[in-house]
């Protein structure tokens, strides 16, 4: 990875829908310089997929929060209870960290008391989740 890699993922960041053409414009190298090294940052697993970041308010889905999740040892390993925890509807992200928790979700919902459905009915109910702290989202700053 050199200088130009580098922003080649910063203009990614930004807008991976970007036209090779104007990638290229933007980094002031050629297309066909650009599309081998999206290639070769891809075939690296340096890039590992293209997604779509959707304004959750424009859906319905105008809830978000936070949830810090603490681990029970006991039948279940932490990786089992993450796996548990990621298939359940709403979470859209899910996280192992260090630190006084040991898990940090995203959840996206409709409503607030949906979010609390989902925290008390469904996540505090996976074997192996011993605690929880939720945190609502007021407004994204950056993200």
């Amino acid at each position: 990875m050199d200088r130009k890699d580098n922003e080649l993922l910063s203009v990614l960041r930004q807008n991976a829908r970007l036209p090779i053409s104007a990638m290229a414009q933007k980094l002031g190298i050629g297309r066909s310089t650009v599309r081998q090294r999206v290639s070769r940052l891809e075939k690296l697993g340096v890039i590992r997929r293209y997604t779509v970041e959707v304004d959750e308010s424009k859906i319905g889905e105008s809830h978000s929060a936070f949830v810090l999740i603490s681990f029970m040892p006991g039948t279940s390993s932490q990786r089992e209870v993450a796996n548990s925890i990621a298939a359940i509807p709403g979470i859209e992200e899910l996280y192992l960290i260090s630190g006084s928790w040991d898990m940090i979700a995203r959840i996206h919902a409709t409503t607030l008391e949906e979010i609390g459905s989902i925290v008390i009915d469904k996540l505090r109910a996976i074997e192996g989740v011993s605690r929880t702290e939720t945190c609502s989202i007021f407004s994204p700053v950056k993200g």
